[in-house]
Formats: structure tokens, sequence, C-alpha cells
């Protein structure tokens, strides 16, 4: 086998009697085929994206060493200029592994004449050293080590039946480049779980915060069970299915592993909701503090003007749901078309439900003044203007440093 990659086979025949016992005996050799099998032109790429994402790439191979790392150079698996190849011979038994052969293990991304049980326990090193295992392999001996990797991925073209069954994966087009998309759509989906949940606990602690002050400053003011079942089922509701499906800010391959022992929400995460509601929250109580104020003394013209500043402050908080690093303007949520969909379709049903009669007096409504809804209106985007240029002040000062 050579250093290019070039698999070869010998062909020759025998005259005569054929037998087990000397079948290789007196044999006419007539040539021998080459097959070249260079590597796929979009796994360079693939192995790049990974390396970015904080992912290693390791290669553990049956062949020889200068065919598997000569492969490794032309994948940028590792550098031209690599010579470091361990060979299956040089690994001692598991059993036996000091804590230096363990570290030479860790730090070595190119294995050649590697049986399939060193192939399971290089990758027990690596589970034992606090990492998450993705492995894959298409043959019936890789099945040890595809069912002991934390993700099992099983080739679905070449691949046998046993790999496939054990596997946690099965890749239909055999590509390591779908590996690393999917990856990478993995974190855009766990992002928008995230997201999800940020939005919605967020608008939900801010109607805790509203009705317990305004209970406190305007008992008859406050909002009524029916219109905060309302604002859950329709303003909350429809911004935070469109999050679940957006394709995720362009940084998500960028960005490093997270702790797979982390909560979905952190404390960190936590104070930002909390940030999100009091802001919230304090752009309605101005509202109303100001409409009582200037416009109106009528305690249901005050709660229906902090059920509308409301549900203007949750549908424009979905903005807020966009990645720090990205733009104002044009982000994965400004992009995301069923975001806009939710906001025309929220929109629509409070309009609706001034419109009608019967809606208005279900839950409590009036006919409102055109400067009710202008106030509203403002009040509801002054919690975007605020985050959004907090956001743009974090980024500046992340560039100046």
């Amino acid at each position: 086998m050579s250093s290019q990659g070039l698999r070869v086979l010998a062909f020759s025949y025998k005259e005569g009697s054929f037998s087990s016992e000397n079948y290789l005996n007196e044999l006419v050799y007539v040539g021998m085929i080459g097959f070249l099998d260079p590597p796929r032109l979009d796994i360079k790429g693939a192995i790049l994206s990974c390396r970015k994402a904080g992912i290693r790439v390791v290669m553990i191979t049956g062949d020889h060493p200068m065919t598997a790392l000569n492969i490794a150079r032309q994948t940028g698996l590792v550098d031209t200029s690599e010579i470091n190849v361990m060979t299956g011979n040089e690994i001692p038994p598991i059993d036996s592994l000091s804590e230096e052969w363990r570290n030479k293990i860790l730090s070595t991304s190119v294995f050649a004449r590697a049986t399939p049980k060193q192939k399971l326990d290089i990758a027990d090193v690596y589970q034992k050293a606090g990492n998450i295992v993705a492995m894959t392999g298409d043959g019936v001996n890789d099945a040890p080590a595809l069912k002991k990797a934390d993700v099992g991925i099983a080739m679905g073209l070449r691949g046998t039946s046993v790999a496939k069954e054990t596997a946690s994966i099965i890749l239909k087009d055999d590509s390591f480049k779908s590996i690393a998309e999917a990856v990478e759509h993995g974190r855009e989906i766990f992002q928008n779980i995230q997201k999800f949940v940020i939005y919605l606990v967020s608008c939900n602690l801010s109607e805790i915060l509203i009705v317990t002050t305004l209970g406190f400053m305007a008992p008859a003011s406050t909002l009524l069970p029916l219109q905060i079942l309302f604002l859950n089922m329709i303003t909350d509701v429809f911004p935070a299915l469109a999050l679940g499906l957006g394709k995720g800010d362009k940084t998500v391959m960028l960005k490093q592993p997270r702790d797979s022992k982390k909560d979905i929400v952190s404390k960190r995460d936590w104070v930002i909701i909390t940030i999100y509601a009091v802001i919230m929250s304090l752009a309605v109580i101005a509202a109303v503090v100001f409409c009582r104020r200037y416009i109106s003394t009528d305690e249901k013209i005050i709660n229906n003007i902090g059920f509308i500043t409301l549900t203007f402050v949750q549908l424009f908080h979905v903005f807020n749901m966009s990645s720090l690093r990205s733009p104002f303007l044009i982000n994965e949520i400004s992009r995301n078309k069923f975001v806009w969909i939710a906001i025309a379709l929220c929109t629509g049903l409070l309009a609706l439900v001034f419109a009608s009669s019967l809606m208005r007096s279900v839950l409590n409504l009036s006919v409102l003044s055109t400067k009710v809804w202008i106030v509203s209106l403002i009040a509801g985007i002054i919690p975007l203007l605020l985050i959004q240029t907090y956001k743009a002040f974090w980024k500046r000062t992340k560039r100046d440093h």
C-alpha cells in the first residue's frame, strides 16, 4: 500500500488440479491492479468547520501509517509537516496504560494499523478524560466502538447491518460533511430552545411584576385573568413558536462546545431574564402612569393601557432574542419569516379583539383614543431600544479590548 492511498491487488492463476493444501504453489503471476481512493473534496472544509467549533477530529484506521498520514495531510486533519503517527502495536493494553501514555493518545491525531479493540480503547481514553466522543464506522468489527461512544455514527451506504443497528445515527450519504452540518443544526436547535425559554419566562415574569405593581398602585386597573390568558395564548405563544423555527446566528459554529452538565438556562441567563422582565415592566408601568396623569383617570381606560402596552412590549421583545454578536437590523431573528408572520398574526388578533364589541365585552376593553395607542406603541418600543443599545455598547467594548 503506497503513501498516496493506492490499494493494490495482485492477480495470478494456476494450471492443473487445485487443492486447499497447495493452492499457493506454482502460481502464474498475471499482474497488479491499483485502486486510488482519494478523500472527498468537501471533507477539508468540514474538518476546518469542526475545528473552529472546538471539535477535535481523530483518524483511527487499519491502513498503513504512511497512507493514513498522507490522507490526514490532504484533508487538513494535520499540518503538512506532521510526521507523528501512532500504530496499533505501539499502544499498550488498556489495563496497563500509564498517565503518560494516556496523554500521548490524547495528543495524537492519526492512528494506523489499529485493531477494532484498540478503537474501543481509544474511545475509552477520551471519555475518561472528560470528552464527549462521536465515533464513525461501517463494519461489523466497529460495532463495539460505536456502542461505546457517546454518539455512534454508522455509514448508511456501505455500512453493515450490525453497524447500523448499533449506531445512534446513520449517515445516508456516508459524508463527513453531513456530520459537521448535523453538529451545526443541533447547535441551532439548542440555541432556539434557549431563546424560546428565555422569551417565555421573561414575558411571564414581567406579567407577574406588572400585576403585582399595579395591584398596589391602582388595584382597580390591574390586569384581569382573561386578559392575562389572552396574552399567554396569543402574544406569548406564536412569537415563541416562531423562535423555535429559526436557523440560528452565523457564529454558531465558532463557539466552543458547551458543558453537557450545565442547565439549559444558566445563572447568567436568569440574570438576563430578570433584567428583561424589569425593563418591560417599567415600560408598561410608565405608560400607565403617563396616561393616568395626562390622558384619562378612568380605571377601565388605565387597565386597557396596561393591556395593550404589555402586548406591544412582548411582541417587540422577540427581537431581543438575537445573539449578542448579531447586528440589530439584519440578524437571525429579523431573517426568520415565521417571526414576522407571528407578529402580523398577533397584531391582527389584537385589532380583531378591539373591533369586536363582543370580544371587548369579554376582555373588559374599550374603544381607545389615538393618543393612547401612540403612547402604548412608544412605550412598547422603548425596552427594545434600551436592550439593543446595551448590546451595541457591549459589542463595541469587546472590539476595543
